[in-house]
C-alpha cells in the first residue's frame, strides 16, 4: 500500500479520500489550463450533451470518422472523428521529431512515441450491453419478488414502481444512459487514451505521467494541437471543440471539413440521443413484458364464500396489437415518466403533469420529434416554467431561432 497515493479503490474510505485529495493537489497545474478535471461539474458531460444539456450521440454523416495509424495493437482498428484523428497524428509526429532531436526523454514508456490504446466506442454497442444487463436484472427482480402480471397495464405499473427507486442511479432509457456514469467519454468520438493503465491507481499516474520528464512537454504540446488532458486519467486526451473565451487549436483541423464553430461541430457530428431511440423504446417495453410474464399462474379467487385457484394466462401482444391498444400519447407519457425518474428534476408533481400534458399537445400538433425535443430541453436545462402551453411554444420558437434545432437531424 502506498503512503501518499491510492493504488486501488479497495482501500479504506478515509485513506482513499485523503490519498485522492493528495493526488488532485499534486496533479494540478496553474501553468496549463488544458489540464482539466472531467469529474468536476458540467465537464463530466463533455461530448455527451449539447448546449442545452440534452444527451447526444455521435452521428458523423457529414465528416465521418477515421482510423488511427498509430495504435498500440496494429490489429485493432481504433477510430475517432476525422479532425480529431488528424490532430493526433500531427501531434504524434511532433513527439517523434522532438525525440529524434533529443529534446524530450526518449525512454518514456508512453510519452515518447504516442500510441492509441483506446478511442471511440460505439454508443449503440455500449447501450446495447447496458440494456441487456438491465433487462436481465429486471427479470430477476420480477422473479425474486414473485411479481405476476396479467397484462401490459399491470406490467407497466410494476415496472414504474421498480424504476422509481433505481432509475436515477441506473438509467433505463438511452438518453439517460448517455448522461450517466456508466457511459464513458470515449462514446463522444473526441477522446483518446494513450495508455492502458488502471484509472484507480493514482500512484501509477504520478510515476508514469505527472513525474515524467516529458510531462510539461506533453501538456504544452496537447494545448498547441487543441487537446485537453484529463487530470483524473492523464493518459486520456480530449479534443477541445470550444471557442469561448478563446478559439481552440482543434479548429485548425476541423476547418478542413468545413467546421468553423462549436455549433457546426455539434450540428454535423451529433444527433439527440432520443431521435432514433424512441421507436425502440416501445419495442424495449414489449420485449421486457414478454420476458417477465409467466406462461401461466394460479390466482386465488373468492367464489360464493369459497376460495378457489384459477389458472391465469397473461395476455400476449405483438407490436402491432399493442399499438392498437395504446396510443402514441400513452407511450410518450411512459417515456416522460421514466425520464423524470432518471434525472434530478426540480419539478413538483403538478409541474410534471403540466409539462407532460403540454408536450403531448405539441406532439399532436407538430409531431413526435418536436415534442421530445421540447421535453428534453425542459428536463435537462430547466428555465422558469410557468405551466402554460403558450410559454413552452414561445420557448420553442426561441430555441429554433437560435439555430440549435437538431431534433430532425439524421
Amino acid at each position: 500500500m502506498s503512503i501518499l497515493y491510492a493504488k486501488s479503490n479497495q482501500e479504506g474510505a478515509r485513506d482513499l479520500f485523503e490519498k485522492r485529495t493528495i493526488y488532485k493537489i499534486d496533479a494540478t497545474s496553474d501553468t496549463y489550463s488544458n489540464l482539466v478535471d472531467f469529474n468536476f461539474g458540467e465537464k463530466f458531460l463533455y461530448g455527451r450533451v449539447n448546449r442545452f444539456y440534452v444527451p447526444m450521440v455521435l452521428a458523423p454523416a457529414f465528416i465521418g470518422t477515421k482510423t488511427f495509424k498509430r495504435t498500440a495493437d496494429p490489429k485493432k482498428a481504433l477510430s475517432a472523428l476525422s479532425f480529431v484523428v488528424d490532430a493526433f497524428e500531427q501531434m504524434a509526429r511532433q513527439f517523434e521529431k522532438c525525440a529524434e532531436l533529443r529534446k524530450i526523454d526518449t525512454n518514456d514508456r508512453f510519452l515518447t512515441n504516442l500510441k492509441v490504446y483506446k478511442a471511440y466506442e460505439d454508443h449503440n454497442v455500449l447501450y446495447g450491453n447496458h440494456k441487456s444487463t438491465y433487462l436481465r436484472s429486471l427479470k430477476t427482480i420480477f422473479k425474486n419478488q414473485r411479481i405476476k402480471v396479467k397484462n401490459f397495464d399491470e406490467f407497466i405499473k410494476e415496472l414504474m414502481n421498480i424504476l422509481q427507486g433505481t432509475a436515477y442511479r441506473n438509467a433505463f432509457t438511452k438518453p439517460g444512459f448517455i448522461k450517466g456514469k456508466s457511459c464513458p467519454m470515449t462514446c463522444s468520438g473526441l477522446a483518446i487514451e494513450i495508455a492502458d493503465l488502471d484509472a484507480a491507481n493514482d500512484e501509477e499516474k504520478i510515476n508514469q505521467f505527472v513525474n515524467s520528464l516529458n510531462w510539461d512537454f506533453y501538456l504544452q504540446t496537447c494545448a498547441s494541437y487543441g487537446f485537453m488532458v484529463d487530470k483524473t486519467v492523464p493518459w486520456r486526451i480530449v479534443a477541445d471543440i470550444g471557442s469561448v473565451p478563446y478559439r481552440s487549436a482543434m479548429f485548425d483541423y476541423a476547418k478542413n471539413y468545413g467546421l468553423n464553430s462549436t455549433t457546426e461541430i455539434i450540428h454535423f457530428s451529433y444527433r439527440n440521443a432520443y431521435v432514433k431511440y424512441y421507436e425502440n423504446f416501445k419495442l424495449q417495453l414489449l420485449f421486457l413484458y414478454n420476458n417477465v410474464k409467466l406462461k401461466s399462474f394460479l390466482e386465488l379467487q373468492d367464489c360464493e364464500g369459497s376460495t378457489i385457484s384459477k389458472k391465469i394466462i397473461p395476455a400476449s401482444y405483438t407490436m402491432e396489437s399493442l399499438s392498437k391498444q395504446y396510443t402514441e400519447s400513452d407511450f410518450m407519457k411512459m417515456y416522460f415518466q421514466i425520464r423524470f425518474m432518471e434525472e434530478e428534476s426540480p419539478f413538483s408533481d403538478d409541474q410534471k403533469f403540466m409539462i407532460v400534458d403540454d408536450c403531448i399537445e405539441i406532439m399532436l400538433k407538430s409531431g413526435i420529434l418536436k415534442a421530445l425535443n421540447v421535453f428534453e430541453r425542459i428536463l435537462n436545462k430547466t428555465f422558469d416554467y410557468n405551466g402554460s402551453l403558450s410559454y413552452i411554444k414561445k420557448r420553442f420558437d426561441i430555441i429554433r431561432m437560435e439555430q440549435f434545432e437538431d431534433a430532425e437531424i439524421i
